[in-house]
């Protein structure tokens, strides 16, 4: 295996690339477990159906696989990935914050 330092530039850019659709798709297994494990938790209070209306809209968050500028695409599949972990870092918080209310 070439040492990231001694690839090309689009060797580099490429497996950039393929990483943040890795990450991408395991933050989707992440999102989608989370939300079957807490989501009747989550369906007593006004916040927690809020947070599982972000988790769903992240859900559904995609990639323009056929943008031609392959630096949108990566940019793009970027915005994907934070609004995913951002989705749940709120589901984290909250469940945090309703484990000391008990």
């Amino acid at each position: 295996m070439v040492h990231f330092a001694q690839m090309t530039d689009e060797e580099r850019f490429n497996r950039l690339e393929k990483r943040a659709a890795e990450i991408r798709k395991m933050l989707l297994g992440v999102l989608l477990m989370a939300k079957d494990v807490w989501k009747d938790r989550l369906c007593l209070k006004e916040e927690g159906r809020e947070i599982i209306g972000a988790m769903e809209k992240a859900e559904e968050s995609f990639t323009k696989g056929s943008q031609p500028d392959r630096l949108k695409r990566l940019e793009h599949a970027l915005d994907v990935i934070h609004e995913r972990v951002k989705s749940i870092f709120d589901l984290m918080s909250y469940i945090s914050k309703a484990k000391g209310n008990n």
